[in-house]
């Protein structure tokens, strides 16, 4: 996810003297003659619509970058900014242009826009040149590099790597927090903080924001659980307290707290019931593979919502461990990163509360059940759940009224039969396939075994079954009877 500066495109004389020839307004802003530019958006509009072939920038492209402080040419890096009415002018006369990628590294104007290359880079700036984005080409926030990065990935990169290991150093923010741009694109499109899937990769937000700044966040974690193993085990009084909410206090202020906070509460916008709060750790354990530091800083700022039933979504009652068991594994072969943090994220959540195990929903799923439907293994999160509440798995699902170990197997025949429907074209791609299909079915067995092995009385009929397997029996005596007369 490291930023690629844009580098250096030498220019071909025959393809800057058509250039020339063929978009004067174009030529204009390469030469960064910005009063030129602003009359030629008046006399000659279809000029903007060109896109130079070598690098694939359009007028638009380098009236955003001069002012971010972004050029192919590092001598013309700040010379002349094109002003803000220009980049207005511009999307007046061409609104599509804001949705053209350039080649080089498939950035749009506005993925520009968003860009923070230094502690220089005053946010308001920039915040007013997104909106104006957002007023002329609404659908712009759309638009994904190649890469998979939306407008809101690239500003978080950015940003990221502007403030890594910057304690010293602040935005001028203008008096408001580092979040102003952030919130404007998330405001107008709140998808944009929704988790992706990518070339089998897991994408978003949430997961840009947590791998741009992941040994960050292993600190504050790592400061937090010690401060609270030392309240814990010494058990003192007023002191640890006191450091603990210093910690506390600490991670409030994080700007990638705040920022994580923020995708979080705007991820669970559209399905936000009306009237209700917001649930930080319910919307945290929401996000298909949320990594685990989020999670625990998350239960940290927020302890008592592990208790708490989601009102965001409507009447579903779950807590965050349901959340987190509700997680889909179907990429788990390409991407194992779902399925790696799925078990931690339960083995954290029920060490803190055991007693959530035992917690069904308003539709009569208990965690086991909805880890199973989703295809959890033995060893991905059932064992913990199963060893918290023993007795789940002897526990008939209310909705479909079968075994724990019968919701595994039927899960895993299902996703056998899926599977099988379409077969790798090459030979070496077919067995990768045959290894993952062998991976999976002993993944099974063992999760199918481990929970008999917890209670292998499921096995045993009961005395209604027993009852109706007597009356079958009878029923089979009297229809083979040759001595029966009827009919």
């Amino acid at each position: 996810l490291r930023f690629a500066r844009p580098l250096d495109v030498p220019l071909k004389d025959a393809e800057w003297a058509k250039a020339a020839q063929t978009s004067t307004l174009y030529r204009h802003a390469k030469e960064q003659g910005w009063e030129e530019v602003s009359v030629d958006c008046k006399t000659h509009k279809d000029d903007a619509s060109y896109v130079f072939p070598t690098d694939g920038t359009t007028a638009l492209h380098l009236a955003v970058m001069s002012r971010v402080g972004y050029s192919f040419k590092s001598e013309e890096k700040s010379k002349h900014p094109a002003p803000l009415s220009l980049v207005e002018e511009l999307l007046q006369v061409y609104p599509d242009a804001a949705k053209v990628p350039c080649q080089v590294n498939t950035y749009t104007p506005l993925a520009y826009a968003c860009l923070v290359s230094g502690p220089e880079c005053c946010l308001e700036d920039t915040d007013e040149m997104v909106r104006l984005f957002l007023q002329y080409c609404p659908e712009s926030t759309s638009v994904y590099t190649s890469g998979g990065l939306s407008a809101v990935d690239v500003h978080i990169v950015s940003f990221s790597q502007v403030m890594a290991g910057r304690t010293d150093k602040r935005m001028r923010l203008s008096g408001r927090t580092s979040t102003v741009v952030l919130r404007t694109l998330l405001e107008h499109d709140p998808k944009l903080a929704n988790v992706r899937i990518s070339n089998d990769k897991l994408g978003g937000a949430i997961e840009i924001l947590y791998r741009c700044n992941s040994q960050a966040f292993m600190k504050m974690v790592a400061e937090y659980e010690t401060k609270r193993w030392q309240h814990n085990r010494i058990m003192t009084t007023s002191d640890t307290e006191d450091k603990n909410k210093r910690v506390l206090a600490k991670i409030s202020n994080w700007w990638v707290w705040q920022w994580t906070v923020l995708v979080l509460k705007y991820g669970t916008l559209p399905n936000k019931k009306k009237g209700a709060r917001f649930f930080a750790l319910q919307a945290a354990s929401g996000v298909v593979g949320c990594p685990l530091p989020i999670l625990t800083l998350a239960m940290a700022a927020f302890p008592n919502q592990i208790k708490e039933v989601d009102e965001m979504h409507g009447t579903d009652g779950n807590l965050p461990l349901h959340e987190v068991c509700s997680w889909p594994q179907q990429s788990a072969a390409e991407d194992p990163v779902i399925a790696t943090r799925k078990g931690m994220a339960i083995a954290a959540l029920v060490q803190r509360y055991p007693n959530a195990a035992f917690v069904c929903n308003s539709r009569g799923e208990s965690p086991l059940d909805l880890a199973l439907s989703t295809g959890t293994k033995w060893d991905g999160g059932i064992r913990k759940l199963v060893r918290t509440y023993p007795a789940s798995a002897s526990i008939r699902s209310w909705a479909t009224g079968l075994y724990p170990f019968m919701t595994a197997a039927a899960v895993a025949a299902s996703a056998d039969n899926a599977s099988d429907l379409v077969l790798p074209s090459s030979k070496e791609s077919l067995m990768t396939h045959l290894k993952n299909e062998a991976k999976r079915d002993l993944q099974t067995v063992r999760t199918i075994y481990g929970l008999l092995r917890a209670d292998p009385d499921v096995m045993l009929p009961t005395d209604e079954e027993e009852s109706d397997n007597d009356d079958d029996s009878l029923s089979d005596i009297s229809h083979d009877n040759p001595f029966n007369n009827d009919g």
